[in-house]
Protein backbone atom coordinates (compact mmCIF):
# COMPACT_ATOMS: atom_id res chain seq x y z
CA UNK A 1 0.00 0.00 0.00
CA UNK A 2 2.91 2.51 0.74
CA UNK A 3 4.22 1.54 -2.70
CA UNK A 4 1.02 2.58 -4.25
CA UNK A 5 0.97 5.94 -2.33
CA UNK A 6 4.49 7.11 -3.26
CA UNK A 7 2.79 6.47 -6.67
CA UNK A 8 0.34 9.16 -5.96
CA UNK A 9 2.60 11.95 -4.81
CA UNK A 10 4.55 11.02 -8.34
CA UNK A 11 0.78 12.14 -9.99
CA UNK A 12 0.44 14.56 -8.03
CA UNK A 13 3.86 16.54 -8.95
CA UNK A 14 2.90 15.51 -13.06
CA UNK A 15 -0.50 16.84 -12.44
CA UNK A 16 0.79 20.09 -10.69
CA UNK A 17 3.50 20.38 -13.26
CA UNK A 18 1.08 20.26 -16.22
CA UNK A 19 -1.23 22.78 -14.73
CA UNK A 20 1.81 25.32 -14.09
CA UNK A 21 3.00 24.51 -17.70
CA UNK A 22 -0.89 25.38 -19.22
CA UNK A 23 -1.62 28.32 -16.81
CA UNK A 24 1.75 29.61 -18.39
CA UNK A 25 0.62 29.14 -21.86
CA UNK A 26 -2.26 30.84 -21.59
CA UNK A 27 -0.70 33.49 -19.52
CA UNK A 28 2.14 33.64 -22.17
CA UNK A 29 -0.55 34.50 -24.71
CA UNK A 30 -2.30 37.47 -22.96
CA UNK A 31 1.42 39.12 -22.12
CA UNK A 32 2.37 38.42 -25.69
CA UNK A 33 -0.74 39.50 -27.67
CA UNK A 34 -2.83 41.28 -24.86
CA UNK A 35 -5.74 38.95 -25.42
CA UNK A 36 -6.51 35.75 -26.02
CA UNK A 37 -7.52 35.03 -29.99
CA UNK A 38 -4.22 33.80 -30.60
CA UNK A 39 -4.53 30.66 -28.30
CA UNK A 40 -7.06 29.44 -30.58
CA UNK A 41 -5.12 29.45 -34.00
CA UNK A 42 -4.90 26.21 -35.27
CA UNK A 43 -1.04 26.67 -35.05
CA UNK A 44 -0.97 27.07 -31.14
CA UNK A 45 -3.19 24.57 -30.51
CA UNK A 46 -0.99 22.13 -32.28
CA UNK A 47 1.40 23.90 -30.16
CA UNK A 48 -0.24 23.70 -27.13
CA UNK A 49 -0.52 19.51 -27.61
CA UNK A 50 3.25 19.47 -28.66
CA UNK A 51 4.13 21.44 -25.32
CA UNK A 52 1.92 19.59 -23.48
CA UNK A 53 3.27 15.93 -25.25
CA UNK A 54 7.29 17.10 -24.68
CA UNK A 55 6.95 17.76 -21.00
CA UNK A 56 6.31 13.59 -20.70
CA UNK A 57 9.37 13.02 -22.85
CA UNK A 58 11.50 15.75 -20.64
CA UNK A 59 10.59 14.04 -17.30
CA UNK A 60 11.31 11.07 -18.53
CA UNK A 61 14.94 12.00 -20.02
CA UNK A 62 15.66 14.26 -16.71
CA UNK A 63 14.40 11.42 -14.31
CA UNK A 64 12.53 13.81 -12.57
CA UNK A 65 10.19 11.82 -11.48
CA UNK A 66 12.73 8.97 -10.28
CA UNK A 67 13.38 10.93 -6.95
CA UNK A 68 13.29 8.77 -3.82
CA UNK A 69 12.85 9.70 -0.49
CA UNK A 70 16.64 10.39 0.95
CA UNK A 71 17.09 12.48 -2.71
CA UNK A 72 19.53 15.59 -2.18
CA UNK A 73 17.84 19.14 -2.34
CA UNK A 74 20.76 19.81 -5.09
CA UNK A 75 20.03 16.50 -7.21
CA UNK A 76 16.62 17.36 -7.04
CA UNK A 77 17.64 20.84 -8.61
CA UNK A 78 19.36 18.87 -11.52
CA UNK A 79 16.98 16.99 -12.69
CA UNK A 80 14.34 19.81 -12.56
CA UNK A 81 17.09 22.00 -14.75
CA UNK A 82 17.36 19.11 -17.09
CA UNK A 83 13.81 18.85 -17.65
CA UNK A 84 13.38 22.44 -18.20
CA UNK A 85 16.42 22.41 -21.14
CA UNK A 86 14.86 18.99 -22.51
CA UNK A 87 11.21 21.01 -23.17
CA UNK A 88 13.04 24.60 -24.04
CA UNK A 89 15.34 22.83 -26.41
CA UNK A 90 12.53 20.15 -27.91
CA UNK A 91 10.01 23.45 -28.20
CA UNK A 92 12.25 25.70 -30.24
CA UNK A 93 13.04 22.54 -32.44
CA UNK A 94 9.85 22.54 -33.20
CA UNK A 95 9.35 26.03 -34.44
CA UNK A 96 12.35 25.88 -36.66
CA UNK A 97 11.37 22.51 -38.17
CA UNK A 98 8.14 23.64 -39.51
CA UNK A 99 8.97 27.28 -40.20
CA UNK A 100 11.59 25.11 -42.76
CA UNK A 101 8.84 23.73 -44.24
CA UNK A 102 6.52 26.01 -44.16
CA UNK A 103 7.31 29.72 -45.06
CA UNK A 104 3.83 30.64 -43.91
CA UNK A 105 3.94 28.83 -40.27
CA UNK A 106 5.24 31.31 -38.22
CA UNK A 107 5.07 31.10 -34.01
CA UNK A 108 5.43 34.35 -32.09
CA UNK A 109 8.98 33.16 -30.05
CA UNK A 110 8.22 35.48 -27.31
CA UNK A 111 5.04 33.15 -26.24
CA UNK A 112 7.40 30.59 -25.19
CA UNK A 113 10.09 32.86 -23.43
CA UNK A 114 7.59 33.91 -21.19
CA UNK A 115 6.23 30.81 -20.70
CA UNK A 116 9.27 28.79 -19.89
CA UNK A 117 10.82 32.14 -17.82
CA UNK A 118 6.98 31.83 -16.03
CA UNK A 119 6.55 27.98 -15.79
CA UNK A 120 10.40 27.74 -14.52
CA UNK A 121 10.04 29.73 -11.52
CA UNK A 122 6.48 28.45 -10.78
CA UNK A 123 7.59 24.53 -10.95
CA UNK A 124 10.52 25.21 -8.85
CA UNK A 125 8.13 26.66 -6.23
CA UNK A 126 5.60 24.04 -6.51
CA UNK A 127 7.98 21.25 -6.27
CA UNK A 128 10.39 22.31 -3.55
CA UNK A 129 7.44 23.43 -1.75
CA UNK A 130 5.63 19.88 -2.31
CA UNK A 131 8.64 18.04 -0.83
CA UNK A 132 8.95 20.36 1.84
CA UNK A 133 5.36 19.42 2.70
CA UNK A 134 5.67 15.70 1.60
CA UNK A 135 8.94 15.77 4.04
CA UNK A 136 6.81 17.31 7.09
CA UNK A 137 3.98 14.26 6.44
CA UNK A 138 6.05 11.89 6.86
CA UNK A 139 8.18 13.33 10.14
CA UNK A 140 4.48 13.45 11.90
CA UNK A 141 4.51 9.53 11.42
CA UNK A 142 2.39 9.69 8.04
CA UNK A 143 3.90 7.76 4.74
CA UNK A 144 6.37 5.53 6.50
CA UNK A 145 8.29 2.07 5.65
CA UNK A 146 9.11 -0.35 8.17
CA UNK A 147 12.68 -1.47 8.25
CA UNK A 148 14.83 -3.58 10.29
CA UNK A 149 19.06 -3.47 10.60
CA UNK A 150 20.58 -5.76 10.20
CA UNK A 151 24.21 -5.74 12.37
CA UNK A 152 24.57 -3.89 15.57
CA UNK A 153 27.92 -3.01 15.23
CA UNK A 154 28.94 0.70 14.45
CA UNK A 155 28.20 0.99 11.17
CA UNK A 156 24.53 -0.07 11.75
CA UNK A 157 24.08 2.47 15.07
CA UNK A 158 25.29 5.25 13.43
CA UNK A 159 22.79 4.23 10.44
CA UNK A 160 20.03 4.41 13.43
CA UNK A 161 21.49 7.26 14.34
CA UNK A 162 20.90 9.16 10.56
CA UNK A 163 17.17 7.54 10.59
CA UNK A 164 16.17 8.68 13.92
CA UNK A 165 17.72 12.76 13.29
CA UNK A 166 16.16 12.16 9.77
CA UNK A 167 12.25 11.84 10.52
CA UNK A 168 11.53 13.59 7.56
CA UNK A 169 12.83 10.15 5.20
CA UNK A 170 10.32 8.51 6.53
CA UNK A 171 11.29 5.28 7.92
CA UNK A 172 9.95 3.09 10.85
CA UNK A 173 12.96 1.40 12.86
CA UNK A 174 11.95 -1.59 14.68
CA UNK A 175 15.19 -3.05 15.44
CA UNK A 176 18.00 -4.64 15.44
CA UNK A 177 18.96 -8.33 14.39
CA UNK A 178 22.95 -10.01 15.33
CA UNK A 179 24.03 -12.99 16.17
CA UNK A 180 26.58 -11.66 19.08
CA UNK A 181 23.97 -9.28 20.96
CA UNK A 182 26.50 -9.75 24.44
CA UNK A 183 28.46 -7.06 22.70
CA UNK A 184 26.31 -4.51 22.61
CA UNK A 185 24.59 -4.27 26.44
CA UNK A 186 23.61 -0.48 25.25
CA UNK A 187 21.20 -2.15 22.73
CA UNK A 188 19.34 -4.73 24.67
CA UNK A 189 16.10 -3.29 24.48
CA UNK A 190 16.69 -2.83 20.21
CA UNK A 191 18.23 -5.76 19.19
CA UNK A 192 15.16 -8.28 18.57
CA UNK A 193 16.72 -11.46 17.39
CA UNK A 194 19.35 -12.82 15.12
CA UNK A 195 20.17 -12.67 12.05
CA UNK A 196 18.22 -15.70 10.74
CA UNK A 197 15.59 -14.83 13.13
CA UNK A 198 15.33 -11.53 10.72
CA UNK A 199 13.89 -13.36 8.11
CA UNK A 200 10.13 -14.76 9.68
CA UNK A 201 10.26 -11.28 11.57
CA UNK A 202 10.29 -9.50 8.11
CA UNK A 203 7.65 -11.57 6.50
CA UNK A 204 5.52 -11.44 10.24
CA UNK A 205 5.60 -7.52 10.75
CA UNK A 206 5.55 -6.55 6.78
CA UNK A 207 8.73 -5.06 6.71
CA UNK A 208 9.36 -3.10 3.64
CA UNK A 209 13.46 -2.70 3.74
CA UNK A 210 16.24 -4.34 5.24
CA UNK A 211 19.39 -2.51 5.87
CA UNK A 212 22.20 -4.75 6.14
CA UNK A 213 25.40 -3.31 7.93
CA UNK A 214 27.41 -6.62 8.66
CA UNK A 215 31.13 -7.23 8.52
CA UNK A 216 32.20 -7.84 4.63
CA UNK A 217 33.80 -11.68 6.76
CA UNK A 218 30.17 -12.18 7.05
CA UNK A 219 29.99 -12.65 3.71
CA UNK A 220 27.65 -15.91 3.23
CA UNK A 221 24.74 -14.27 5.65
CA UNK A 222 24.79 -11.44 3.11
CA UNK A 223 24.51 -13.71 0.43
CA UNK A 224 21.49 -15.52 2.11
CA UNK A 225 19.71 -12.10 2.99
CA UNK A 226 20.30 -11.01 -0.62
CA UNK A 227 18.55 -14.26 -1.63
CA UNK A 228 15.55 -13.71 0.73
CA UNK A 229 14.88 -10.34 0.12
CA UNK A 230 14.42 -11.17 -3.54
CA UNK A 231 12.18 -14.63 -2.69
CA UNK A 232 10.11 -12.50 -0.50
CA UNK A 233 10.05 -9.60 -2.82
CA UNK A 234 11.41 -7.37 0.60
CA UNK A 235 14.17 -4.67 -0.66
CA UNK A 236 17.32 -5.45 1.00
CA UNK A 237 19.83 -2.68 1.09
CA UNK A 238 24.10 -2.87 1.55
CA UNK A 239 25.05 -0.45 4.10
CA UNK A 240 29.06 -0.51 3.83
CA UNK A 241 31.03 -0.77 6.54
CA UNK A 242 33.32 2.16 5.59
CA UNK A 243 34.65 3.51 8.86
CA UNK A 244 37.92 1.99 8.67
CA UNK A 245 38.44 4.54 5.76
CA UNK A 246 35.91 7.24 6.59
CA UNK A 247 37.34 8.84 9.74
CA UNK A 248 35.24 12.13 9.33
CA UNK A 249 31.48 13.20 9.00
CA UNK A 250 32.09 15.31 6.13
CA UNK A 251 33.10 12.26 3.74
CA UNK A 252 30.32 11.35 1.31
CA UNK A 253 31.14 8.72 -1.13
CA UNK A 254 30.12 8.00 -4.76
CA UNK A 255 30.25 5.54 -6.96
CA UNK A 256 31.43 5.06 -10.28
CA UNK A 257 31.67 1.68 -12.72
CA UNK A 258 34.76 0.81 -14.11
CA UNK A 259 33.14 -1.93 -16.04
CA UNK A 260 31.70 -4.49 -14.42
CA UNK A 261 33.29 -2.84 -10.93
CA UNK A 262 31.98 -0.50 -8.83
CA UNK A 263 34.65 1.51 -7.38
CA UNK A 264 33.94 3.75 -4.56
CA UNK A 265 35.01 7.38 -4.24
CA UNK A 266 35.34 8.95 -1.02
CA UNK A 267 35.05 12.18 -1.29
CA UNK A 268 32.74 14.28 -3.67
CA UNK A 269 34.54 17.50 -5.70
CA UNK A 270 32.37 18.91 -8.30
CA UNK A 271 35.15 20.97 -9.37
CA UNK A 272 36.99 17.92 -10.37
CA UNK A 273 34.77 18.06 -13.16
CA UNK A 274 36.27 20.80 -16.17
CA UNK A 275 33.34 22.19 -17.31
CA UNK A 276 32.51 22.94 -13.46
CA UNK A 277 36.18 24.52 -13.54
CA UNK A 278 35.22 26.16 -16.71
CA UNK A 279 32.03 28.24 -15.16
CA UNK A 280 34.07 28.89 -12.07
CA UNK A 281 37.01 30.27 -13.82
CA UNK A 282 34.78 32.32 -16.19
CA UNK A 283 32.80 33.41 -12.93
CA UNK A 284 35.95 34.53 -11.02
CA UNK A 285 36.89 36.57 -14.43
CA UNK A 286 33.63 38.09 -15.27
CA UNK A 287 33.12 38.97 -11.18
CA UNK A 288 36.57 40.72 -11.23
CA UNK A 289 36.19 42.81 -14.29
CA UNK A 290 32.98 43.93 -12.87
CA UNK A 291 34.43 44.75 -10.09
CA UNK A 292 37.64 46.60 -11.07
CA UNK A 293 35.23 48.68 -13.70
CA UNK A 294 32.71 49.81 -10.85
CA UNK A 295 34.73 50.30 -7.34
CA UNK A 296 38.39 49.22 -8.12
CA UNK A 297 39.74 51.60 -10.47
CA UNK A 298 39.24 54.32 -8.22
CA UNK A 299 39.37 52.52 -4.56
CA UNK A 300 42.38 51.36 -5.32
CA UNK A 301 44.82 54.00 -5.71
CA UNK A 302 42.60 56.05 -2.88
CA UNK A 303 43.27 53.24 -0.46
CA UNK A 304 47.09 53.36 -1.76
CA UNK A 305 47.80 56.89 -1.50
CA UNK A 306 46.17 56.20 2.71
CA UNK A 307 48.52 53.77 3.03
CA UNK A 308 51.47 55.36 1.67
CA UNK A 309 50.69 58.72 4.18
CA UNK A 310 49.94 56.99 6.83
CA UNK A 311 53.36 55.06 7.66
CA UNK A 312 56.50 54.51 5.96
CA UNK A 313 57.00 51.45 4.10
CA UNK A 314 55.65 49.85 0.70
CA UNK A 315 51.47 50.00 -0.40
CA UNK A 316 51.36 46.72 -0.68
CA UNK A 317 51.97 43.20 1.20
CA UNK A 318 53.29 40.80 -0.72
CA UNK A 319 54.08 37.04 0.53
CA UNK A 320 54.57 33.46 -0.52
CA UNK A 321 51.66 31.51 0.01
CA UNK A 322 50.43 27.82 -0.46
CA UNK A 323 47.74 27.80 -3.78
CA UNK A 324 46.40 24.92 -5.39
CA UNK A 325 48.17 21.60 -4.92
CA UNK A 326 50.51 23.33 -2.72
CA UNK A 327 52.08 25.28 -5.15
CA UNK A 328 53.90 28.51 -4.07
CA UNK A 329 52.47 31.79 -5.37
CA UNK A 330 52.62 35.46 -4.57
CA UNK A 331 49.69 36.82 -2.37
CA UNK A 332 49.09 41.05 -2.96
CA UNK A 333 47.29 42.80 0.27
CA UNK A 334 47.35 45.74 1.51
CA UNK A 335 49.91 46.91 4.09
CA UNK A 336 48.84 46.98 7.37
CA UNK A 337 51.27 46.76 10.03
CA UNK A 338 54.68 49.11 10.06
CA UNK A 339 57.61 47.45 9.23
CA UNK A 340 58.89 44.12 11.11
CA UNK A 341 60.73 41.14 10.84
CA UNK A 342 57.44 39.12 12.14
CA UNK A 343 55.16 39.63 9.11
CA UNK A 344 56.02 36.33 7.51
CA UNK A 345 55.95 33.96 10.44
CA UNK A 346 53.91 35.35 13.13
CA UNK A 347 49.96 35.96 12.89
CA UNK A 348 47.67 39.20 13.59
CA UNK A 349 46.56 39.38 17.25
CA UNK A 350 43.60 41.13 18.94
CA UNK A 351 45.42 44.09 20.09
CA UNK A 352 48.53 43.86 18.26
CA UNK A 353 51.13 46.90 18.12
CA UNK A 354 51.89 46.04 14.73
CA UNK A 355 48.21 47.16 13.02
CA UNK A 356 48.36 50.75 12.14
CA UNK A 357 45.32 52.51 12.95
CA UNK A 358 44.31 52.55 8.96
CA UNK A 359 45.56 48.74 9.00
CA UNK A 360 43.24 48.11 11.62
CA UNK A 361 39.85 50.01 9.23
CA UNK A 362 41.14 48.07 6.42
CA UNK A 363 41.17 44.79 8.37
CA UNK A 364 37.65 45.45 9.88
CA UNK A 365 35.84 46.16 6.89
CA UNK A 366 38.42 43.56 4.83
CA UNK A 367 39.18 46.34 2.18
CA UNK A 368 43.18 44.71 2.86
CA UNK A 369 42.31 42.14 0.53
CA UNK A 370 40.93 43.85 -2.57
CA UNK A 371 44.60 43.47 -4.07
CA UNK A 372 44.04 39.98 -4.59
CA UNK A 373 41.56 40.39 -7.12
CA UNK A 374 44.87 40.23 -9.57
CA UNK A 375 45.47 37.30 -8.01
CA UNK A 376 42.28 35.95 -9.45
CA UNK A 377 42.79 37.99 -12.79
CA UNK A 378 46.02 35.86 -12.93
CA UNK A 379 44.40 32.68 -12.45
CA UNK A 380 46.32 31.89 -8.66
CA UNK A 381 43.36 32.21 -6.77
CA UNK A 382 39.32 32.51 -7.18
CA UNK A 383 37.43 34.51 -5.57
CA UNK A 384 35.58 31.98 -3.24
CA UNK A 385 37.91 29.48 -1.92
CA UNK A 386 39.94 28.70 1.38
CA UNK A 387 41.85 31.50 2.65
CA UNK A 388 45.48 30.64 1.45
CA UNK A 389 48.07 30.11 4.39
CA UNK A 390 51.28 31.50 5.08
CA UNK A 391 54.18 29.05 4.06
CA UNK A 392 55.45 28.41 7.70
CA UNK A 393 51.90 27.51 9.23
CA UNK A 394 50.94 25.29 6.22
CA UNK A 395 53.88 23.00 6.76
CA UNK A 396 53.04 23.38 11.01
CA UNK A 397 49.29 22.78 10.41
CA UNK A 398 49.93 19.32 7.48
CA UNK A 399 51.13 17.69 10.46
CA UNK A 400 48.61 18.34 12.96
CA UNK A 401 45.39 18.70 11.67
CA UNK A 402 43.38 15.81 10.20
CA UNK A 403 42.49 16.88 6.50
CA UNK A 404 44.62 20.29 6.60
CA UNK A 405 45.83 19.62 2.77
CA UNK A 406 42.65 18.71 1.26
CA UNK A 407 42.04 22.55 0.84
CA UNK A 408 44.37 22.86 -1.67
CA UNK A 409 42.52 20.90 -4.15
CA UNK A 410 41.14 23.90 -4.95
CA UNK A 411 42.05 27.65 -5.50
CA UNK A 412 42.20 29.37 -2.65
CA UNK A 413 40.08 32.33 -2.43
CA UNK A 414 39.52 36.12 -1.55
CA UNK A 415 36.86 34.75 0.90
CA UNK A 416 35.15 31.93 1.40
CA UNK A 417 32.70 29.70 3.32
CA UNK A 418 34.78 29.14 6.33
CA UNK A 419 35.19 33.39 6.87
CA UNK A 420 31.31 33.50 6.48
CA UNK A 421 30.71 31.72 9.19
CA UNK A 422 33.57 33.36 11.76
CA UNK A 423 36.05 30.87 10.86
CA UNK A 424 38.59 33.83 10.56
CA UNK A 425 41.22 35.74 12.13
CA UNK A 426 43.73 34.78 14.43
CA UNK A 427 43.98 30.53 15.75
CA UNK A 428 43.85 30.55 19.12
CA UNK A 429 43.98 26.62 19.42
CA UNK A 430 43.43 23.31 17.77
CA UNK A 431 39.82 23.45 17.21
CA UNK A 432 39.52 26.76 15.54
CA UNK A 433 41.93 26.10 12.86
CA UNK A 434 40.22 22.51 12.77
CA UNK A 435 36.38 24.47 12.40
CA UNK A 436 38.14 26.16 9.39
CA UNK A 437 39.69 22.68 7.88
CA UNK A 438 35.83 21.30 8.24
CA UNK A 439 33.99 24.26 6.42
CA UNK A 440 36.67 24.32 3.46
CA UNK A 441 36.25 21.06 3.29
CA UNK A 442 32.54 21.40 3.23
CA UNK A 443 32.60 23.71 0.79
CA UNK A 444 35.03 21.60 -1.80
CA UNK A 445 32.23 18.76 -1.53
CA UNK A 446 29.25 21.48 -2.44
CA UNK A 447 30.45 24.02 -4.23
CA UNK A 448 27.75 25.25 -6.68
CA UNK A 449 27.61 28.66 -8.53
CA UNK A 450 24.75 29.56 -6.57
CA UNK A 451 27.02 28.95 -3.28
CA UNK A 452 29.70 31.38 -4.07
CA UNK A 453 26.80 33.89 -4.90
CA UNK A 454 25.63 33.20 -1.01
CA UNK A 455 29.19 33.61 0.07
CA UNK A 456 29.95 36.77 -2.36
CA UNK A 457 26.32 38.50 -0.37
CA UNK A 458 27.44 37.27 2.92
CA UNK A 459 30.64 38.86 2.23
CA UNK A 460 29.59 41.51 1.57
CA UNK A 461 26.72 42.04 4.29
CA UNK A 462 29.78 40.81 7.08
CA UNK A 463 31.85 44.27 6.01
CA UNK A 464 28.92 46.33 6.76
CA UNK A 465 28.54 45.47 9.91
CA UNK A 466 31.80 44.34 10.85
CA UNK A 467 33.13 41.46 12.28
CA UNK A 468 34.63 40.59 15.85
CA UNK A 469 37.63 38.54 14.91
CA UNK A 470 38.70 41.25 11.97
CA UNK A 471 41.95 42.39 13.37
Amino acid sequence: MKRKVTHIYVLIQSFGDIIILNFSYILAHFLAFTNFTSFFDNKYTQLWAYLNAIYFISAQFSGTFGIYRVTRFSAILKSLFQLFFFQIVLAFSYIVVFKDISNTFKISREVLLILYSISSILMLIWRFGFIKILRFYRSKGFNTRKVIIVGAGATGQEFRKMLSNKLEYGYNFLGFFDDEPERFPALKDLIIGNVEEAKQFSINNNVDEIFCALPYKQEEKVRDLVEFGDNNLIRLKIVPDFSRFLTHQLFRVDIDHYGIFPVLTIRSEPLENYINRIVKRSFDFCFSALVFSLILWWLIPLIALIVKLSSKGPVFFIQDRSGLKNQVFRVYKFRTMYMNDEANEKQAQKGDARITPIGSILRKTNLDEIPQFLNVFLGHMSVIGPRPHMLKHTEEYAQTIDKFMVRHFVKPGITGWAQVNGFRGEIKDHQDLENRVLADVWYIENWSLLLDLRIILLTVFNMIKGEEKAY
